[in-house]
């Protein structure tokens, strides 16, 4: 496992290299299908490309999953490789700094190795099964605060309007139940906030958890906690509803909200 855990880093490193001088450079927008709100770059096909392409010429027998639909290889393997090339593509398409690439492998199911790079900070987020979760190679651990008064939430409810009125009536209830509510739109960071103890609770009201298993491993590994609505499939190619928690005092307060 020593091996994957230093190609995954060093080939998110590097794309993470690639995609930053994309970033200072022209680049086309569009959207995915008919909703114009679902942004999608040439830069997310282009990374996608690099690291499945990477992925294949080191590990040909091993199974790839990219959130922007390219490069997908369906193998019956133990090992599978999840990727989202640009978690976060509407604050990059606006130049915001708050995006990541996410590299994960999974084994049976379960995610393993996995790296989280926001390359403008290069802030890089990683675990290992068994052998702890960093930032930059520093060891990190979720926040042991237990009253919610004093928690930070970050909050993304989505565009789905069948959750429109949870999601409205969430935002007014934790408005007095907790210190702060913020919404920085990438899931996979604010989800590594919460293991680096940044933050107490990441709620997602439509999340694809198979994109950012590395995120969920990560914040696993840091002794964090991942609700998810579908039981049935914690690692979902649908979106779901999602709630990352520090620990179990804030699951407990806030589980009835779920």
């Amino acid at each position: 496992m020593n091996d994957f855990y230093k190609f995954t880093v060093d080939l998110t490193k590097k794309a993470g290299e690639f995609l930053k001088e994309l970033y200072h450079l022209d680049f086309v927008v569009s959207h995915k299908g008919d909703d114009i709100r679902d942004v999608v770059t040439d830069a997310d096909i282009k990374i996608s490309h690099f690291i499945s392409s990477a992925i294949k010429k080191q590990f040909p027998d091993h199974a790839i999953y990219s959130e922007e639909g390219t490069d997908i290889f369906v193998k019956k393997t133990k090992y599978v490789w999840s990727i989202d090339p640009i978690d976060g593509t509407s604050n990059f398409s606006r130049h915001i700094p708050h995006f990541a690439i996410c590299v994960g492998l999974m084994e049976n199911g379960v995610p393993v190795i996995g790296a989280v790079y926001n390359p403008i900070t290069d802030e890089l987020f990683s675990f290992q099964k068994g052998g702890g979760a960093f930032l930059n190679g520093q060891k990190i651990r979720i926040s042991l605060e237990t009253d919610l008064k004093k928690s930070f939430v970050l909050l993304h409810v989505g565009r789905d309007p069948k959750i429109r009125d949870w999601g409205i009536g969430l935002y007014k209830k934790l408005l007095g139940e907790v210190k702060k509510i913020n919404n920085f739109a990438s899931s996979s960071l604010d989800i590594c906030f919460v293991a680096a103890g940044r933050a107490e609770l990441a709620v997602y009201g439509t999340l694809t958890t198979m994109d950012i298993s590395s995120a969920i491993g990560i914040l696993e590994e840091a002794g964090g906690q991942i609700m998810v609505s579908d039981l049935s499939e914690k690692f979902s190619k649908k979106p779901q509803k999602v709630f990352a928690v520090c620990n179990n005092a804030i699951k407990e307060r806030v589980a009835k909200y779920f």
